[in-house]
């Protein structure tokens, strides 16, 4: 779903091919069939609609996000903010410890 989520870029209907979508799989990339296989159980799931044409040639995957679809988009992007906002405050509380911890040596010194 993220491969597809790249892919997109924000749009909800857009064409991709099957080299595309291997090329952002980080493991090694499906076959095509299994590729098809696993864009049908995207499609069962109500997160994806597609069609499968041939484009010049090639085969060629047109793609619609669904509501659901969408919805996996938005909740990976508050996933990402909430880390970043994670990371800035353990960053801010190490940082405000330094600072305690270096006025007390300098108190008590």
């Amino acid at each position: 779903m993220r491969a597809l989520l790249t892919l997109s870029a924000g749009r909800a209907r857009f064409l991709a091919s099957p080299k595309e979508i291997a090329s952002l799989i980080p493991r090694r990339p499906p076959a095509e069939d299994a590729l098809e296989a696993a864009l049908s159980a995207l499609a069962a799931r109500g997160c994806i609609d597609f069609v499968a044409t041939e484009r010049g040639g090639e085969r060629t995957y047109a793609l619609e996000l669904s509501k659901k679809g969408e919805d996996y988009f938005r909740a990976a992007r508050l996933a990402r903010r909430r880390l970043a906002v994670r990371l800035a405050v353990a960053a801010l509380c190490g940082a405000a410890s330094a600072l305690a911890g270096f006025l007390l040596k300098i108190i008590f010194s």
